[in-house]
């Protein structure tokens, strides 16, 4: 009886190691389908809006026309689409520097001169963004950038054009091919030059670039907007900037929500509901080239779907500093504001953003607009002039925008029942200057004085 015992004791010993062994073979082998997430995969995953083209946010702003030492401009939106929808029937072939072929002295006089039309972007351009945004059989392009497109016209009996790339800073001229050139189409959108552009003037003071000016005084209509606050949920911008947002931490003090995760950081500005996001490290080593800035910066917001609205325009970017910005339009003009809330804002590293500045609203149109007459173009040269210690190299623009102001006042009897607050908008129509690197304001004369740098 004993020895049976023993027995069943052994039988149940080795029943239990065996099991042992074999639940911790399965344990240590055990491999779960973890799924990896790259941050640009994760980027595409959420969407605040739908996607963009790049051609939809990279467009001229104005176009000259000059002849016979009379010059024309324009800032009008449908007259700039048409030079745009006309460009995108060509086909542009044989880029080739032919700077040396204009004396420095003649640059101006050149560009500028009789018979010659500039399309001008706010900034220049890679050559290799430019054959992003038209019909390019060159795939080798130089590595060089431009601001704007001249057409030169030589009114022979077969009416001969000609095709330049320019960039107006470095004094740089490209001849491009250009086939599908209509020269019919470009005899009506001329003969509609003469008869609709405004009549410039041109300010010489600065010896190294000419500034035209409208010679008449302008009117523009200032208009009402609701900002619909919050209109894009932090909680989407958090899963796409952020690798783990569930665990990121919230602090809110007044006027501010902040989320960190790691060296990660959202910073929302309650008030003006700008929202910026800040990366502390930047650890890659992969060097950028000029041209993949712009199509990192546009494709960075449009992974994410944050396109809101096809106003938001490319306007400057600096490829020392990598930094890049995004300015929404009105009809073709910037507007501009003191806390940043009328632009998208990048600054890159090597390969990875560092720094992303936007406003998490939408402009909703409210109220009826109302027709401001600004201040003449020789007053507006006369106050600049006045200032002191006035350097007239320093000057490189003058040009008309809007200013982002708040409105307070409840709306009249009559008017749309929207009810105004802190989310009500003013576009107000007013003149700007572009003075040793930085935008200004020439504040209404009601107001008074300039004001502060602009962003």
């Amino acid at each position: 009886m004993g020895m049976r015992y023993e027995h069943i004791k052994t039988a149940i010993l080795v029943v239990l190691v065996a099991s042992s062994l074999i639940m911790t073979y399965h344990i240590w082998t055990y491999q779960p389908s973890y799924k990896v997430i790259s941050k640009n995969q994760h980027l595409q995953e959420v969407e605040v809006s739908s996607k963009s083209k790049i051609e939809d946010h990279i467009l001229p702003t104005e176009v000259r026309y000059h002849r016979n030492d009379n010059h024309y401009m324009s800032h009008d939106e449908d007259d700039v689409n048409k030079w745009v929808n006309e460009m995108k029937k060509w086909k542009f072939s044989n880029v080739t520097d032919v700077s040396d072929a204009i004396s420095p002295d003649g640059f101006l006089n050149y560009v500028h001169g009789s018979n010659s039309i500039e399309v001008l972007y706010p900034d220049a351009l890679p050559l290799k963004t430019f054959q992003q945004l038209f019909s390019f059989s060159q795939t080798s392009l130089p590595n060089q950038t431009f601001d704007r497109i001249l057409i030169k016209i030589k009114r022979t009996p077969s009416f001969f054009v000609s095709v330049y790339l320019v960039n107006y800073e470095q004094k740089k001229i490209y001849s491009v091919t250009v086939k599908n050139l209509a020269k019919d189409d470009i005899k009506e959108l001329e003969d509609k030059m003469k008869r609709t552009y405004a009549p410039s003037f041109v300010y010489k003071e600065n010896k190294n670039r000419y500034i035209f000016l409208p010679e008449n005084n302008v009117t523009m209509n200032s208009e009402v907007y609701y900002t619909s606050m919050r209109h894009l949920d932090i909680e989407k911008y958090k899963e796409a900037l952020f690798n783990n947002p569930d665990y990121a931490r919230k602090e809110t003090s007044t006027n501010r929500d902040v989320y960190t995760e790691g060296t990660k950081v959202i910073n929302v500005n309650t008030k003006t509901d700008v929202m910026e996001y800040v990366n502390l490290v930047n650890s890659t080593t992969e060097v950028m080239e000029d041209y993949n800035l712009i199509n990192r910066s546009f494709s960075f917001v449009n992974d994410h779907g944050g396109w809101t609205e096809s106003n938001y325009r490319f306007n400057s970017w600096n490829r020392v500093t990598k930094e890049i910005s995004y300015r929404y339009y009105k009809g073709n003009y910037p507007v501009y504001s003191n806390q940043g809330m009328t632009e998208i804002y990048q600054r890159w590293g090597n390969a990875e953003i560092l720094n992303y500045r936007r406003p998490l609203y939408r402009f909703v149109r409210v109220q009826d607009s109302s027709v401001e007459k600004l201040q003449s173009s020789q007053k507006v040269i006369q106050l600049i002039e006045k200032h002191q210690n006035f350097d007239p190299n320093l000057l490189k623009d003058i040009s008309i925008g809007y200013q982002l102001e708040e409105v307070s006042q409840q709306p009249k009897t009559g008017e749309k029942t929207v009810e105004f607050n802190s989310n009500s908008v003013k576009l107000v129509p007013s003149w700007f200057y572009y003075y040793n690197s930085k935008w200004y304001r020439i504040a209404p004369p009601t107001e008074g004085g300039d004001n502060d740098g602009l962003e």
